[in-house]
């Protein structure tokens, strides 16, 4: 586990015990994912990730008791201000035969690949790893579910709206892209170190000093003069994206997702 953080610790030792009570016989395995599995966690930015296996059929109150689960916990471990995300699901359903759960592509390789076993039997030989192209047509559905809505856009054109909204949206919002584009490029997944790293030395211009800004500040906090970040932001965001939207919009139409392709060319034309 990448964290000294005893506070932490105790949530997740505190969620693996709420789900095996709640679920019993049926919990097959939990997981712990993400940075503070794989390296990399930031205990300012980063969220904590859980996977848990369910066993058997999923039931319909499935996703209700791990909300109830994730709240008591949130409450009763009040001096950890880090999201938490539990991702859930039986094997048919990670797999892909069942629409039902929670493990989007990413995440699913995250558990396949990077995950550590905090409780259960390990069942990861039973899981199909998702492919490139899952992985990036996912990845351009999601940016455009949750980057490129009418309120996101504004942002982008008016920067002090995202400045205010602290370091985790600040960081989020620039190394996002940046870990796409390492996806297109290489292939492969990786967490904020490796894929802001790839971005620096591959791109140049405001947008490389913006997603070199955004990683120490992931790690150090936003300065307190806010301004300098929006001037950052100002000066290199529209270009990430751009650059983004550009490798994106062309992977799609290799792919044949033409109406994602499509999405992706409207939303640059917003941008500019």
């Amino acid at each position: 586990m990448q964290t000294n953080n005893q506070n932490i610790k105790a949530l997740i030792n505190g969620l693996v015990s709420s789900v095996q009570k709640v679920f019993g016989k049926r919990c097959t395995a939990v997981y712990l994912m993400g940075s503070l599995a794989r390296g990399g966690f930031s205990e300012l930015a980063s969220d904590i990730d859980i996977g848990l296996i369910l066993n058997g059929e999923l039931q319909d109150n499935d996703s209700a008791d791990i909300d109830d689960i994730k709240k008591a916990l949130l409450k009763n471990h009040s001096t950890v201000k880090n999201s938490v995300s539990i991702f859930w699901g039986n094997i048919a359903s990670i797999n892909g035969g069942v629409d039902a759960g929670r493990y989007p592509p990413f995440d699913r390789l995250d558990l396949i690949d990077h995950a550590l076993l905090l409780a259960g039997s390990d069942i990861r030989d039973s899981l199909v790893k998702p492919g490139r192209e899952e992985l990036e047509i996912a990845s351009a559905d999601f940016a455009l579910d949750y980057l490129a809505s009418d309120e996101r856009i504004e942002e982008f054109l008016k920067c002090e709206l995202i400045s205010n909204k602290g370091t985790v949206y600040v960081t989020k919002t620039i190394l996002f892209p940046a870990r796409f584009i390492y996806l297109a490029k290489t292939g492969a997944i990786a967490g904020n170190e490796a894929s802001h790293q790839y971005y620096l030395d591959n791109f140049r211009g405001h947008d490389n000093k913006l997603v070199s800004k955004a990683y120490q500040w992931r790690l150090s906090a936003l300065p307190q003069e806010l301004g300098t970040v929006t001037t950052l932001l100002n000066e290199g965001l529209i270009v990430l994206y751009q650059r983004f939207i550009d490798i994106y919009a062309e992977r799609m139409a290799a792919y044949g997702q033409h109406d994602l392709q499509s999405r992706l060319i409207k939303w640059k034309q917003r941008l500019t």
